[in-house]
């Protein structure tokens, strides 16, 4: 019997990862900060954000904070450290 197709895009490895606010926090944060501040591409249904800026789920903008929106571009978006 054949399988139904689970609807997951397939992901390309190779392809850079972009890069995400340091700012940003979560429990599940699929990678390290130890090596170039890189998570790893992922998803969790049952991720819980937040910003160390506000110590909220929205950032400084008022903005949701997510791995997918605490990116460069956004007014508030850190890529080193401070």
């Amino acid at each position: 019997m054949a399988r139904a197709p689970s609807g997951d895009a397939p992901t390309d490895a190779s392809a850079p990862a972009a890069a995400v606010c340091t700012l940003l926090r979560t429990k599940t944060a699929f990678g390290t900060f130890d090596a170039g501040h890189d998570w790893q591409s992922g998803n969790s249904t049952t991720a819980a954000y937040w910003c160390l800026a506000t110590m909220l789920t929205s950032g400084p903008d008022d903005a949701l904070a997510h791995a997918h929106t605490c990116r460069h571009g956004r007014r508030c978006f850190r890529a080193e450290p401070e």
